[in-house]
């Protein structure tokens, strides 16, 4: 369910992982760009989730000033995706986040009959990767890369929190 965080097996981790990539601090704008009042509720939602943490902020911005773009997959973009209900995708500066892009996938949602709250908890999957997160071989985490049943978790805060008091560049896995 993103990008350059493939499939992790191993033992739980006590604070999700992150990569080496990361914003300056630990806020950053966004823009939902999908046209769907469902998908960009459920956006809404898990950006509420993630700023009721404390651990990072998201704030609505511009559409040309928008650090992170938050969208719904149709036609080519769905097909692309594969088996990937969500995608994030990134592009950074010396291990800063310059742009973040991610995708969610309501073909596959529909198709494998996601509840509502699934759908959010794969979105807030998503968001965490706009933070920096890596995948969490733990299924109790967000951040399980075949999660759908699961919410945001101590150990997904944990990893946010470290990963902005870690300077960029660093990771943990």
């Amino acid at each position: 369910m993103g990008t350059g965080t493939g499939s992790v097996v191993g033992h739980a981790a006590s604070t999700t992982p992150f990569g080496p990539e990361r914003f300056t601090s630990n806020h950053a704008t966004y823009v939902i760009t999908t046209k769907s009042t469902y998908y960009r509720r459920i956006w809404e939602s898990a950006i509420s989730a993630w700023n009721k943490t404390g651990a990072f902020h998201f704030r609505a911005g511009s559409k040309n000033r928008a650090q992170i773009v938050l969208s719904t997959a149709s036609g080519n973009d769905a097909a692309v995706m594969g088996e990937d209900v969500g995608l994030t995708d990134f592009r950074a500066v010396g291990d800063y986040f310059v742009k973040v892009d991610a995708m969610l996938n309501p073909s596959l949602f529909r198709e494998y009959d996601y509840s509502r709250s699934d759908d959010l908890h794969v979105a807030e999957h998503e968001l965490g990767h706009t933070m920096g997160l890596a995948h969490n071989p733990s299924k109790a985490s967000v951040m399980y890369y075949r999660n759908r049943s699961v919410g945001i978790q101590k150990v997904d805060i944990k990893g946010v929190v470290l990963r902005y008091k870690t300077p960029a560049g660093q990771s943990l896995s």
